[in-house]
């Protein structure tokens, strides 16, 4: 499953490459190229994952891979809509529901709560970018409806790998319910590089 996983990604990449690559010339690098670079990591993150099966350096290595990408996908928010007080309102109140779900839920996280705890603050404050771009929907088009929904997908795809990965007991169903939901958060996003080519934002 999560060898189809990476191969799925790669689809993406590609998806979202054709875009840049095909309206790079119209200006919009500050946007697309980040976005780009962030395709390219959550890649490397889930071949990373692939490859672990003791959650051990590499699901480290992996973790990074996918917080680097958070970090692409916010800069290249922050060039459309400029970070506010807002921003960091929203980022503050999605991370304080996650934090409080992976303190209080029933979870095993085998030393790895750290982590998890920082990846939780670059995930909060990506999908707060995300929804800053929501109102600029009439000014920019399908490319700010495509973020807004890409986030939130990803933060929900994130939420549910936790009870899949470190909760205890789960069903398989909450595999296939983070994978759905994460191929939807990364369609979204590379279908936001090919729109934005198309129209500069």
């Amino acid at each position: 499953m999560a060898t189809l996983k990476a191969l799925a990604s790669l689809l993406f990449v590609l998806a979202g490459g054709w875009g840049y690559f095909r309206y790079r010339h119209r200006g919009d690098e500050k946007f697309s190229l980040p976005v780009f670079g962030a395709l390219l990591c959550s890649m490397a993150g889930d071949v990373l994952l692939a490859l672990d099966h003791k959650r051990g350096m590499l699901f480290l290595l992996g973790v990074a891979c996918f917080s680097a990408a958070h970090v692409l996908y916010s800069l290249a928010f922050c060039r459309v809509s400029a970070v506010s007080g807002m921003d960091f309102a929203v980022a503050l109140a999605v991370f304080g529901l996650l934090l409080s779900l992976m303190l209080w839920g029933d979870f095993s996280y085998h030393g790895l709560l750290p982590v998890l705890v920082g990846y939780a603050a670059v995930i909060s404050f990506m999908t707060a970018k995300a929804l800053s771009l929501w109102p600029c929907r009439r000014e920019r088009g399908s490319t700010a409806v495509l973020v807004a929904y890409g986030g939130v997908l990803f933060l929900l795809s994130d939420i549910v790998l936790l009870f899949w990965m470190f909760g205890k007991a789960m069903p398989r169903g909450v595999q296939y319910m983070n994978l759905l939901l994460y191929y939807l958060a990364q369609g979204c996003l590379a279908g936001s590089l090919f729109q934005s080519g198309r129209k500069r934002i």
